[in-house]
């Protein structure tokens, strides 16, 4: 395992194969030693970021702050992605030896499922994306996503929710699982090869079990040890 910072993250990296890789912007500590056994079990190298401002790095556009009373989101979600494509991919692949063809996939959870699916549909850095309780009640995400031509990929997208994120008491908050239905529906119209389930609990709960859940769709197990 591999520790550094680039610029004001931190990124926590097992190398499993030089072949693929997947970027995972999630809070650090709740992960424990899940990243070692995942690289092995599904022979893919993992690269955990965490350190952003989680309010304002991951969301694509400002809005106003939710719960209400909560400060509004700036929006830097475009600083970000251009940060991590410039910056902190290629001096983890470097570190890593990752090859220059790698099938690159990148897993958010909450505000960065939302940025993963957001980035996805603008951008061609990842070949796949995984969105977790992607938090696709954003102010204008649907209606943005809805409106636009679904790019061609030849990658695939997970999605996953919790049962009870939508009986939350947080208004804005409950149109997510009729969100996350509408959007999974426009893409898998429009031809992404994709998964959507719709799991116990709410949101945050079980996230070595929900992460587990999307690798093994996105992945399969490993049938070697990788290189």
């Amino acid at each position: 395992m591999q520790t550094f910072r680039i610029e004001n993250l931190n990124i926590k990296t097992v190398r499993q194969s030089a072949d693929r890789i997947c970027y995972l912007l999630y809070p650090l500590e709740s992960l424990g030693e899940w990243i070692e056994e995942a690289a092995r079990k599904f022979g893919v190298t993992i690269a955990v970021i965490s350190g952003m401002d989680w309010d304002d790095d991951l969301t694509p556009w400002p809005a106003k702050g939710q719960p209400p009373g909560c400060p509004d989101f700036k929006g830097y979600g475009p600083e970000f992605l251009s940060m991590l494509k410039t910056k902190v991919m290629p001096e983890t692949e470097r570190r890593l030896d990752i090859s220059e063809d790698a099938e690159r996939t990148l897993t958010g959870v909450s505000l960065s499922g939302l940025f993963t699916l957001w980035q996805w549909m603008t951008d061609d850095t990842f070949h796949n994306i995984i969105s977790l309780s992607g938090s696709f009640w954003y102010d204008g995400f649907v209606e943005w996503l809805t409106s636009l031509p679904v790019p061609k990929k030849t990658g695939k997208a997970y999605f996953l929710l919790g049962n009870l994120e939508a009986k939350t008491n947080v208004k804005a908050f409950q149109p997510v699982q009729t969100d996350t239905v509408q959007i999974v529906g426009y893409l898998h119209k429009n031809g992404i090869n994709d998964c959507f389930e719709l799991v116990p609990g709410n949101h945050y709960q079980y996230g070595e079990q929900r992460l587990d859940r999307a690798f093994i769709w996105m992945f399969g197990c490993a049938s070697r040890t990788g290189n």
